[in-house]
């Protein structure tokens, strides 16, 4: 069954290092221990490795990428046979392998032509390059399942401009642009300074789109072509982020706010195809927004949280499609990445492209746009807002006490100040007060701090450690029937009083965020 691997267009000159290179040496490895091997030829967008494992019932797959991170960045994505990320135990198992097998093996820098560290001829005459056949699959795969209005979208007089954030996405999102019924150059354009691969990142020391200033070329270039909307991947174009021209500015959706976009659009097409609402499943991490539980009973279909990134919300949607027979729909985190198809289960910022602009097309036939119909839904299900943030602590013992002295042994307080609790989820501990056996349905993680505190007037805060940073981070959300100011005011009180009863800065030594 063997591997699949890609790789992104990361590379240093200075190290003589680059992500083909790394992919390249896993080929190695691999062809060392007489596996079959499947090599990219050329860099690839995130979601054609997952797409091309589950395609060929690979043992599981590779992509060297550092995704959205610094230039000066590399890293190693791993996915498992049913073409999730991998997730516990089998990390910790690879762990253990790696420092059981510190020492090279023998037969690998055989297969590896120097001073490149590609491999040589012999070697590379013994890999299957899946790049045609893979991205032609891909794209009628994924543009069949998800492209429901061809023809419209080919009518429409809606513009979108695109970037790649100096990364591999173009060639990849604008073919799926086309395969939606878009057309270069009359719908969409893309940001020249960032539309080719770049390993400096010239214009974007921090390539995320996220980041403020991020998507400024290409709100100029969206201003020149008189665009409705930008649109923009990560560098290796998992994630998706888009903004729309309101007056004379462009606005960018949160990753939130996309993700409601998405589910409303991905269950009404559900339905419409004859299936039952009941029948598709709908989930996110849980520091995402409660307004996709809200839409998903709005709807009637099913949903549930799970733990923070995509090996967990992969895993947890295939998980229950299988147990309870249902279809998957959409697997989204607040950190814009979004999943709507089963055939790739990762984030996947090409296919939400494409989804996303078919959707504008609708919007606009129908007299409102992607934000009025996000008022609508709000106005359907509540308009929720957050207020996140986070805290400095550089003494894991210090974030361990913060938590434990809220457990107070077990016996978990029911007020935090003037706020009443109603439920309190302990995910270190794997606990939760609002189930019926007291148990949290997600895994517990007893490395980490994670809890989340829900108020008997809708607010939930997460509270949480980062995994790789010193930073204690926040995560509020309120709701309210009247409107979004209303919902931010009782999101930031709500933060306000449980950093003031529970985080306590002052006397646990917190340093504020840092500014500027």
């Amino acid at each position: 069954r063997g591997v699949v691997a890609g790789y992104d267009a990361r590379k240093s000159d200075e190290f003589n290092v680059s992500s083909k290179r790394f992919a390249h040496l896993t080929a190695a490895v691999f062809l060392s221990k007489g596996a079959k091997v499947q090599l990219y030829s050329k860099f690839v967008a995130t979601p054609l490795v997952p797409f091309q494992l589950l395609k060929s019932e690979a043992l599981c797959g590779v992509v060297v990428t550092a995704s959205h991170n610094p230039k000066q960045d590399n890293g190693f994505k791993v996915y498992a046979s049913n073409g999730a990320q991998i997730c516990a135990p089998i990390d910790d198992e690879i762990a253990a392998c790696i420092a059981s097998n510190l020492k090279r093996w023998d037969g690998v820098a055989e297969l590896l032509d120097q001073p490149s560290g590609e491999l040589n001829s012999a070697a590379a005459s013994k890999v299957v390059d899946p790049y045609a056949t893979a991205t032609e699959d891909y794209f009628a795969a994924l543009s069949s399942s998800l492209c429901a209005a061809r023809g419209s979208n080919k009518a429409s007089a809606l513009k979108f401009v695109y970037t790649a954030m100096h990364g591999v996405g173009y060639p990849f999102t604008s073919r799926m642009m086309t395969e939606f019924g878009f057309e270069e150059g009359k719908h969409f354009w893309a940001t020249p300074e960032q539309n080719e691969p770049d390993p400096e990142f010239p214009t974007a020391a921090f390539p995320n789109p996220e980041e403020k200033g991020a998507l400024t070329l290409s709100m100029a270039c969206a201003a020149k072509h008189g665009a409705d909307y930008v649109i923009a991947n990560d560098p290796d174009a998992d994630r998706f982020t888009a903004a729309e021209k309101v007056g004379d500015k462009y606005l960018q959706f949160t990753g939130d706010e996309l993700g409601c976009l998405f589910a409303d659009w991905m269950v009404t097409k559900h339905c419409e195809s004859g299936k039952s609402a009941a029948s598709g499943l709908l989930v996110n991490s849980a520091v995402s927004s409660r307004m996709l539980a809200a839409i998903a009973k709005h709807h009637g279909c099913q949903y549930s949280d799970a733990l923070t990134g995509f090996k967990w919300l992969a895993n947890c949607s295939a998980k229950l499609c299988e147990e309870k027979s249902l279809t998957h729909l959409l697997a989204y985190e607040e950190a814009i990445g979004y999943q709507l198809s089963p055939m790739v289960k990762d984030k996947d910022g090409v296919s939400a492209s494409g989804v996303f602009c078919e959707m504008a097309v609708h919007w606009h036939a129908k007299g409102t746009t992607i934000r009025g119909r996000l008022d609508q839904l709000s106005k359907q299900v509540g308009y929720f807002a957050t207020h996140n943030g986070y805290f400095l602590c550089y003494d894991p013992e210090v974030m361990k006490k913060i938590f434990d002295d809220f457990r107070n042994g077990g016996k978990y307080p029911t007020v935090v100040g003037d706020l009443q609790l109603s439920s309190v989820r302990d995910v270190t501990k794997g606990l939760d007060t609002g189930t019926s056996d007291g148990k949290s349905h997600l895994p517990a993680t007893p490395k980490d701090q994670m809890m989340t505190l829900c108020f008997k007037d809708g607010s939930v805060i997460t509270l949480r450690g980062s995994g790789t940073e010193p930073k204690l981070k926040y995560y509020t959300e309120s709701s309210d029937p009247t409107g979004s100011e209303a919902a931010q005011k009782r999101a930031q009180s709500v933060a306000e009083v449980v950093i003031q009863h529970v985080l306590r800065p002052a006397e646990h030594g917190l340093q504020p965020a840092k500014t500027g």
